[in-house]
């Protein structure tokens, strides 16, 4: 009896480590790992600047979860704003903070307001391939101050699939990406949609990002510049 309690202990542990195993995760696995990016307008200017850190990094049976700090720089290198995002894979399906959508000089101009987050999450799963539709991703951000309302910025993206499975190089280095692609709709004073393009390398994260009017004209691009880990 003894044995076999052993033997199906064993299996377990053994089940949710390989489990964990197949939880993927779009950052670099090292607590101070360094991500840095630049990003372009449709002309190839130099529009800005951004740096990523993991800050932190805890492991379960089920996934992994990271911290990430954020810190957002103009076309000059003047520091803009900082921010702290979160990054998590669970049961097999990896979470991407929406609070990416709003750029951390957004999230710094209302650093001092109390901030309600609703929703806030996109999918991937770890079992994705070329055709494959992804689950849409809302998020509402309520501001206010004083225990009075300020103002609400809703974020809704749908028509997320994968397009394919493709090798990427940037001045990083070249990495085997999912490129995923978006349709953006951001409603505060005004409603303004966009359509994006995304490339995520396992163990990477972020590649590359293209963004797009409706009518399909590139506004601007980020690219992975440097990885440190």
């Amino acid at each position: 009896m003894k044995k076999l309690l052993l033997f199906a202990t064993i299996c377990i542990i053994a089940g949710a480590n390989l489990f964990a195993q197949d939880c993927p995760m779009y950052y670099p696995d090292v607590v101070n790992a360094r991500l840095e990016y630049k990003q372009y307008d449709k002309k190839d200017k130099l529009t800005g600047s951004s740096v990523q850190q993991i800050t932190d990094i805890q492991k379960t049976g089920n996934g992994t979860t990271m911290k990430v700090s954020v810190e957002s720089f103009d076309d000059k290198g003047k520091s803009v704003g900082k921010a702290d995002l979160s990054a998590r894979c669970e049961n097999g399906v990896y979470y991407i903070d929406m609070k990416n959508l709003m750029g951390q000089q957004s999230l710094e101009a209302y650093k001092d307001m109390e901030m309600k987050v609703e929703g806030g999450n996109l999918e991937m799963p770890s079992s994705m391939k070329a055709g494959d539709a992804l689950k849409d991703g809302n998020m509402k951000i309520s501001f206010s101050s004083g225990g009075m309302s300020i103002m609400n910025m809703t974020f809704t993206v749908t028509n997320r699939k994968v397009d394919a499975v493709e090798s990427i190089t940037t001045p990083a280095g070249t990495f085997e990406c999912y490129k995923i692609s978006y349709d953006i709709a951001t409603k505060m004073m005004v409603n303004v949609k966009t359509k994006g393009v995304e490339w995520y390398a396992k163990d990477v994260g972020l590649v590359k990002s293209e963004t797009y009017s409706t009518d399909g004209k590139l506004l601007g691009y980020n690219v992975l510049t440097s990885i440190k880990k």
